[in-house]
């Protein structure tokens, strides 16, 4: 097996040195902290399951980097490699609010959409200048966002999910990741050849660190809602595109006006082009679980509060 350190310290310094996580609107705010990086076996059985449970046209990890590779390449390995990048201490402070997401919140999960494609791009080059093939799905024609009457809303990569193999989290009520940097996170993902080993560690329970199912007290990611999307049966995706849609209407065009947004070449229904993300989150932020594992309350959690 190959130690991926430097894999561990690239992906480190592409999120610190990239200029986009630096918000000028906001005096230079970083957008992410430092990133978690795990691996997950490309021939997990769990990603033929993603066809059922995310969507028939969910692409497995080796029909990706087969398509990109050449004849010749050595496939006998074939891993994906995760990154979480949680939202900065100040950026999930601010979307502690009612009812409609911070400015500097919908910001930085606008411009961090950017930093994880400028990442993935980055990343892949020096990956490739190694001699290591590499593929990161957002950036081929193959990934694609659609929306499906059994599923609602789909695509042909998801991320979570993916984490959710490299066992880097597991599922809350509003079906984001809980993981161990908590649930306001972005995640990122690229296929290798790479011999690597996997750091996927699962229980069978893939709500595990979910309070509510867990038993305890609690259920306030529904309290946070300011549409009701969230139940104790999951989340109503048409409501909380509905709420996500209305947030972008009402604010995207002055937002675009007052502050330096960056689009991303973002894929609908086979069609790619740039495109704004202002997204919500209300859910992810001032609950147990908005910066760490809610099992596992460390001087982090403190730090936080």
């Amino acid at each position: 097996m190959v130690d991926i350190t430097w894999i561990k310290n690239t992906i480190t310094h592409l999120v610190r040195s990239a200029p986009e996580n630096r918000l000028i609107d906001f005096g230079g705010q970083p957008i992410f902290d430092t990133p978690l990086v795990g691996v997950a076996d490309g021939d997990d059985p769990l990603f033929k399951e993603f066809q059922k449970a995310v969507s028939p046209r969910h692409l497995q990890p080796r029909e990706f980097l087969h398509r990109i590779s050449p004849r010749s390449t050595d496939l006998t390995h074939v891993n994906v490699i995760v990154w979480l990048l949680p939202f900065a201490m100040e950026v999930r402070r601010s979307n502690r609010v009612q009812n409609m997401p911070s400015k500097l919140y919908s910001l930085a999960r606008n411009n961090g959409g950017a930093i994880i494609y400028n990442m993935s791009l980055r990343l892949s080059e020096q990956m490739h200048q190694r001699g290591i093939a590499a593929v990161s799905p957002i950036l081929t024609t193959e990934y694609d966002t659609f929306r499906m009457p059994e599923f609602t809303f789909s695509s042909t990569w998801s991320e979570r999910h993916v984490a959710f193999v490299a066992g880097l989290g597991y599922f809350g009520l509003n079906e984001a990741l809980i993981t161990p940097l908590g649930i306001n996170v972005r995640i990122g993902s690229i296929i290798t050849n790479m011999p690597i080993e996997s750091s996927s560690q699962r229980n069978e329970d893939y709500r595990a660190l979910c309070l509510k199912d867990g038993g305890d007290s609690c259920g306030l990611c529904m309290e946070r809602c300011p549409v009701g999307a969230i139940s104790k049966s999951g989340l109503d995706k048409s409501k909380c595109y509905s709420q996500r849609k209305a947030i972008r209407n009402e604010c995207l065009e002055h937002y675009q006006q007052e502050l330096q947004m960056l689009p991303s070449p973002i894929p609908i229904s086979g069609q790619r082009r740039n495109r704004y993300s202002l997204g919500c989150a209300l859910c992810q932020c001032g609950v147990p679980c908005e910066g760490v594992n809610p099992f596992h309350y460390t001087d982090r959690a403190k730090t936080d509060a």
